[in-house]
């Protein structure tokens, strides 16, 4: 009697170690399979983007995007702290048209480039990271045309924190360089006064709507 438990209970650790086995074997050869043809990532860390304090009332948004693209679509979350609440804030992949073009967040020396002001204006900003080549809108399109499309745009909750995600395709000759590009986050309410004001900006918006916030280099995740 003794000796044929003793065999079943061999037999059973053995089945328990073959199950175990085999569970890794399973695990690895699905981990595998997610390394060979899962997505490509990228991330970027927004940081504020240099305005003369006493000119942008001390605008301090920070904040992390993250990126998964595969075969041409990409899944996209953003979050940002320190926004003027209440209020949409427009944000894109900004980048230069040529492949290979050095481009950067834009530093303090182009505050007075088009208007002294001590403000850095979109515009001012393009010669440094580029156009907009992807509008990071909640609905619809996502192409440069919508860059100012505030009614689709997210809107930051009363605490000043914007968070935001979508999964939309983007252009082709994009997905090569991501890299190479950078998102950059805009809207700041300069006088407090609950809406976007100011002047018109050549964008043919008032400044307070397209004024850049943030700025963040688009990395890809090793």
């Amino acid at each position: 009697m003794k000796a044929k438990m003793k065999g079943r209970g061999t037999r059973t650790a053995l089945l328990a170690i073959a199950a175990t086995v085999l569970a890794a074997v399973m695990a690895g050869g699905a981990f595998a399979a997610q390394l060979r043809g899962g997505p490509d990532m990228y991330r970027a860390d927004l940081n504020p983007v240099p305005h003369a304090p006493t000119a942008d009332a001390g605008s301090n948004v920070t904040g992390d995007a993250k990126l998964w693209v595969r075969n041409g679509t990409a899944k996209v979350r953003v979050k940002a702290r320190g926004l003027t609440p209440n209020l949409p804030h427009a944000m894109h992949i900004h980048g230069k048209e040529a492949a290979g073009e050095i481009a950067m967040c834009p530093g303090a020396d182009r505050r007075d480039d088009l208007v002294n002001d001590g403000l850095i204006e979109t515009v001012e900003g393009l010669a440094d990271y580029g156009g907009i080549l992807v509008s990071f809108t909640t609905s619809g399109d996502t192409s440069p045309a919508s860059g100012l499309a505030l009614d689709r745009m997210p809107v930051a909750k009363e605490n000043g924190l914007l968070t935001y995600g979508r999964t939309f395709d983007i252009p082709g000759d994009l997905t090569s360089r991501l890299d190479e590009l950078h998102i950059v986050v805009h809207g700041e309410d300069l006088n407090r006064d609950g809406m976007y004001g100011g002047r018109v900006t050549a964008l043919g918006a008032p400044l307070e709507a397209e004024l850049p916030v943030a700025c963040g280099e688009i990395t890809r995740k090793r």
